[in-house]
């Protein structure tokens, strides 16, 4: 190999190639698709993506965004039990991420065990009180439960926290009538 043919760039990339081995399973790309969540056409593809970044070690200090984010796919993807099995595992590993609970939350509600939404809307809220999706994803459990007025209180929360939701606004039209 001719060194003097060589780029510095090119010689500090083949340097760095032998002095750090071969480069991490997951890449840049590997994130771009795990933060994918709500993508119902990409599930497998941010799936593979998700589960790429939580097998290689070198990447471990990502692993509990990386579960979060596939559990939110999988929650796009109608996969609640596994969904849950991921969330449960971030919410280890980041007890102190609204996200976590209120994907949780998500998937209690799915599954029609409200009093569990309702607490992981809870715990979601007592991390970030100004989550304006917490308080309206557990307005939507208070309607499901037929609390109206507790519905209606937190889509005003809502409201308030996010005066462009729509949803929120419509829904508290529709039970004020």
């Amino acid at each position: 190999m001719n060194w003097l043919s060589l780029s510095g760039t090119a010689v500090l990339g083949l340097v760095l190639s032998v002095w750090c081995g071969p480069a991490s399973a997951a890449s840049s790309s590997d994130w771009d698709r795990c933060k994918d969540v709500n993508n119902a056409d990409a599930v497998a593809r941010s799936l593979a993506a998700c589960t790429r970044i939580l097998n290689d070690r070198g990447q471990a200090k990502f692993h509990a965004m990386a579960l979060r984010n596939r559990c939110g796919i999988r929650i796009t993807d109608g996969d609640y039990d596994e969904a849950l099995v991921d969330c449960n595992r971030a919410a280890r590993m980041e007890p102190d991420s609204a996200i976590v609970f209120i994907r949780r939350g998500m998937i209690y509600d799915k599954k029609k065990d409200f009093d569990r939404a309702i607490a992981d809307y809870n715990e979601a809220i007592r991390i970030d009180p100004n989550r304006a999706d917490a308080h309206f994803n557990r307005a939507l459990v208070w309607e499901s439960k037929g609390d109206t007025d507790r519905a209606i209180e937190d889509y005003s929360r809502a409201v308030r926290l996010n005066p462009d939701d729509d949803e929120a606004r419509a829904a508290l039209r529709r039970l004020r009538r």
